[in-house]
């Protein structure tokens, strides 16, 4: 029987390892399209065209209520728990103008049979009032307003960004047309939107005609048409009378033809900081070259610190801003638009004004710099073909727009995605042909801008609004009716909880895990290098030429990763110990090391603009950041990436930029002036502030985690302003070249390459001009991989102890609450422990499991987890996103003691899905030859876990019994909750602090409360003495990045 699904285009990728087919099912339309690109993780995306007019966040409820359940499958979970035991992940995000749902799997046999029963929740799910009740909107018992999706919302709506961009669309398009809805669902709508709406809308964009299934990896071709003509089979067949496509048979918005600016004031208490944002409508989707010419202005505008717009408002003393970026909406028309941060408010109205200005003054073929836009069309080409070798995402992302937007015949998949010839194109465009360009899509096509102004008045509105809204709710229901909504509430509960059967999980059966493939990359070593490990290859035609290319007694230390590539990535890595602790705190200036000026010993001088141009045309990425691949992070990392042909440039840029760079005085006040004027911004972050409450709290002041958080570090940097007003900038140049001298010293580093090297001429030679520059003094603060430096090396007293106290931030501006909680756990990578440890928290936190049913099923936070932090050695529970951060973790406790006393049963199918769990997160952290390289490096060299790590962990977990998983549970798990054993840092609003400190002093914690936006001073003294022992962050989530 011939297939329903016709051919529609096939062809190879000119620039990528990649070939792609695309079919169309002749019955319902169903699409298909195969990405062919071979990789251990085969990854689905199902793409789904929506458009709303409103702000009901339809949309946005499908997307969760889609995992409750089908008609086929009627059990909640049943997705999540068959994606988990068949080494899969699932999730799904919506836009404005789409809804995806992912499935990532490791190997294509777990992949296949999870496919159609996914499809089948897709496209009929249950969506009953049950499901809708817990996972959109719901009021508890005690008035409280809850739901997954409104806790969601309820975590951003107040957030600058939102604020602005909410504005801006609705500025930007006509009030009908579906771009200027929320698709999310704003607050107020939610609370009123109905079930049915939610099914009518359903009904009318999940047709099989509207949906595009997309697959990228290693797939056995012929199975998967199999098993998409059977589920084609039983969908519905395409109407006689074709239905409306979304967007492209609507209303189309052309661009402006009149300016418009309005205001809009978000709530925030520190008055000095707003932002920015101006958007135009473009150029037509279809028109690749004019979407691609959009985004190479962007880059001539905001890339690098060179460009445009940052030469003129942000790289310059009394910066206008902090940071700016440009933005494309991939739309019917093109959107474009300039996100413009950390601008004073008193110039915001001034801002907007120069970018205009700026952006006409381009129009003029004489201001137009056409070799800096020429570098850039090339940079940009080479960065893309780099990306594009390492992962299908970007291929998978174009085969998603051309769902929602291409012609239905396929012909514009390969339009878009089969070669570079737009680019090549772009090359040779004249000034004046970017000029007209530029003149048409931003001067001709007319802005909307959105002044946001940060507004204390506006948190006392948000405030009221809130309080009002809780007495109603106990005015209008009462005690009686309170009583009925905790019933209803509970009843659902019951309903969507209710267990699956066992012989339904386990009718399909289970994956071979040793049917995966790992990816092999091959080892070799030089130099220092005298490690004994047996990875390394003694044999092939690049040992033998590293074995003739290396100097006698070669002092630097060298690790080599190869596999077929075009490119290689350097990483120095650094250990921070040899810098005096009272110098860290210069990091976030030193990270800049890259945009400075360079002067070299015969006086060539290079300003910071040239060697920002020069370092873009030879490297396609160089940063200078703390920890290696984000973990072990009080080590420092310098890394640069280049085609295997720029090898000796690269290495000449890393002498001149950690020898000869120069920290001159005027660069040197535009970085601190940006690190001072983005607080406002981070202290807007809650999450951010949470972290940085528990670093500077958890580790001690020799930590770089410490040296870089904003909030510590926020007091020196107003001192260093004051120095360079003072006239005192040599003392700064003298610390500054103090951490250069002591940091880049052959001695204190390590070389690790990845990527192309079997391409390289003289892998190891071409470093002796390298070594000569960086020969320093042998110090035993040195970087030695027999020691390396771990985080928990850096506790702090109070991280040491780990007991009792608690730690909360408010920030004015927050409307939902932010947890970590924290007790010891073992430091050693190879302790039995951390398996059981790692299958427990597997077992807890897997979607659909306990606390994905106990917090996030109730409503209680957007998400919870327990995760375990070897490198610091803390086992955390982290709250993100809480409605209601006290029953959240009452829950959790709750269902820890149920579990570590046996109260709830684990069954082996919890075990056997948990390890199931574990070898999908393994296989997807080695889904590349760079992160498969990069991990043996991180196993080998800096864990000490040996070469099968991987395999010989995934043994370990098949030994675990149950007997060892309550003895973990009790020695660990049940600790995070118990003051005595666990410290706790949270953020949240202003309104329920008291509460929540109130209910932790109960429990018997010590608590210390600070207001985030008291300045530096204010705030170390409301800390008290907790701050003597502070550590800081970053800013990042990095803590997630060390589980193991």
């Amino acid at each position: 029987m011939s297939s329903q699904f016709a051919l529609q285009t096939s062809f190879d990728v000119e620039y990528a390892p990649a070939s792609i087919k695309k079919w169309r099912s002749r019955r319902t339309g169903l699409l298909l399209t195969y990405v062919n690109q071979p990789t251990p993780m085969v990854n689905g995306y199902f793409a789904v065209a929506t458009e709303i007019p409103d702000d009901s966040g339809c949309p946005h409820t499908l997307e969760h209520l889609v995992f409750m359940g089908s008609k086929k499958y009627p059990y909640k979970g049943l997705l999540d728990s068959l994606g988990q035991r068949f080494f899969s992940y699932t999730n799904a995000w919506t836009a404005i103008d789409r809804t995806v749902y992912t499935l990532t799997t490791a190997g294509w046999e777990g992949f296949q049979k999870l496919l159609p029963i996914y499809l089948d929740h897709v496209f009929n799910p249950i969506i009953n009032d049950e499901a809708c009740l817990t996972e959109v909107y719901h009021i508890d018992g005690k008035g409280k307003e809850k739901g997954v999706v409104f806790s969601e919302m309820q975590g951003i709506e107040s957030q600058s960004w939102f604020v602005l961009y909410l504005e801006y669309y609705r500025a930007l398009y006509s009030k009908d047309s579906g771009y200027s809805s929320e698709t999310g669902g704003l607050m107020s709508e939610l609370r009123h939107l109905t079930w049915d709406q939610i099914r009518d809308f359903h009904k009318a964009m999940y047709r099989p005609d509207n949906v595009g299934v997309i697959i990228t990896g290693s797939v056995d071709e012929k199975e998967l048409l199999e098993t998409m003509e059977a589920f084609d089979a039983g969908l519905p067949s395409l109407p006689e009378t074709p239905h409306k496509r979304p967007w492209l048979d609507s209303k189309v918005d052309l661009p402006l033809t009149k300016e418009v600016i309005k205001e809009v004031l978000f709530p925030d208490d520190d008055e000095s900081m707003g932002e920015l944002l101006i958007g135009w409508i473009g150029p037509n989707a279809e028109d690749t070259l004019a979407v691609l010419a959009l985004d190479m202005v962007g880059c001539y505008l905001a890339e690098l610190p060179i460009s445009l717009l940052n030469k003129h408002l942000v790289e310059v003393e009394n910066p206008s801003a902090t940071d700016i970026d440009i933005i494309t909406d991939d739309f019917l028309r093109i959107g474009v638009n300039f996100y413009v941060g950390g601008v004073p408010v008193g110039e915001l109205y001034n801002v907007d004004k120069k970018i205009k200005e700026l952006l006409e003054s381009i129009t003029h073929e004489e201001n137009f710099d056409l070799t800096y836009m020429r570098q850039l069309v090339a940079q940009q080409k080479i960065k893309f073909i780099s990306k594009t070798e390492g992962s299908p995402l970007t291929l998978s992302n174009l085969a998603i727009l051309e769902v929602i937007y291409g012609n239905h015949d396929g012909s514009d998949l390969s339009k878009w995605s089969k070669s570079l010839k737009e680019q090549d194109e772009l090359a040779t465009w004249t000034a004046k042909q970017w000029c007209d360009f530029i003149k048409t899509n931003f001067i001709e096509s007319k802005p909307v801008t959105i002044i946001g102004k940060p507004s204390p008045q506006a948190i006392k509105d948000n405030k009221a609004d809130n309080r009002k809204r809780n007495k109603t709710i106990r005015e209008e229901y009462g005690e009686e009716g309170l009583t009925k909504l905790q019933k209803t509430l509970d009843d659902a509960q019951a309903k969507n909880d209710a267990p699956i059967p066992d012989d339904v999980l386990t009718q399909f059966g289970k994956p071979d895990a040793s049917k995966i493939d790992f990816i092999e990359t091959d080892s070799y070593k030089a130099g220092q290098n005298d490690s004994k490990l047996t990875f390394y290859k003694n044999d092939g035609p690049l040992h033998e030429r590293i074995q003739k290319d290396t100097p006698e007694d070669f002092p630097l230390y060298v690790h080599l990763e190869d596999y077929k590539s075009q490119f290689v990535t350097a990483q120095l890595v650094f250990s921070s110990a040899v810098v005096p602790p009272e110098l860290l705190r210069y990091f976030s200036l030193v990270e800049d090391i890259f945009s400075v000026s360079i002067k070299k010993p015969d006086g060539t001088y290079l300003p910071y603009e040239e060697v920002i141009t020069e370092l873009n045309n030879d490297l396609l990425d160089f940063d200078l950041d703390n920890g290696f691949d984000s973990q072990f992070v009080e080590l420092i990392t310098v890394t640069i990436k280049f085609e295997v042909g720029k090898y000796e440039k690269a290495i000449d840029w890393l002498i001149n930029v950690l020898k000869y760079s120069v920290f001159e005085e005027s660069r040197v006040r535009v970085i601190i002036e940006k690190l001072i004027n983005s607080l406002p911004d981070k202290k807007r972050n809650d999450e951010l502030m949470m972290y940085s409450s528990q670093y500077r709290t958890v580790y001690k002041e020799t930590s770089l985690r410490k040296a870089q958080d904003s909030i510590h570090t926020e007091g020196f940097y107003r001192e260093l302003m004051q120095k360079i007003e003072d006239g005192k900038f040599a003392e700064i140049v003298a610390d500054i070249d103090a951490i250069k001298e002591k940091l880049f010293n052959v001695n204190n580093m390590k070389l690790f390459l990845t990527g192309g090297c079997s391409s390289l001429e003289k892998p190891i030679s071409s470093w002796s001009k390298f070594v000569k520059e960086f020969n320093g003094a042998k110090s035993e603060a040195n970087l030695d991989l027999q020691k390396v430096p771990r985080s928990f090396q850096f506790k702090s007293e109070i991280g040491q102890r780990c007991s009792g106290q608690a730690f909360l931030v408010t920030t004015p501006a927050s409307e939902t609450t932010h947890l970590i909680a924290m007790t010891p756990i073992p430091t050693d990578y190879s302790d039995i422990d951390i398996a059981r440890i790692a299958l427990a928290s597997e077992i807890l936190t897997a979607m659909e499991g306990p606390l994905w049913r106990g917090v996030r099923g109730s409503g209680l936070a957007y998400d919870a987890a327990i995760r375990r932090m070897v490198e610091s050695g803390f086992l955390t529970f982290v709250i993100y996103r809480g409605a209601d951060a006290q029953q959240a973790w009452e829950t959790t406790k709750k269902i820890v003691h149920e579990h570590a006393s046996g109260e709830a049963e684990i069954d082996q199918i919890a075990i056997d899905n948990a390890v199931a769990g574990i070898v999908n997160s393994l296989v997807k952290a080695e889904s590349n030859n760079h992160d498969a390289a990069v991990n043996k490096v991180l196993d080998n060299i800096f864990k000490k876990r040996g070469p099968n790590y991987a395999r010989d962990f995934l043994k370990s977990l098949g030994s675990v019994t149950k007997e060892d998983l309550l003895e973990v549970l009790k020695k660990y798990f049940v600790p995070l909750f118990e003051p005595k054993h666990s410290l706790l840092f949270s953020c949240l609003p202003t309104t329920t602090a008291p509460g929540f400190q109130e209910f932790l002093q109960k429990q018997g914690y010590e608590v210390s409360l600070e207001e985030i936006n008291a300045t530096a001073d204010e705030a170390a003294q409301q800390s008290g003495e907790e701050s003597d022992g502070s550590e800081d962050s970053d800013g990042s989530l990095g803590s997630e990045s060390e589980e193991e």
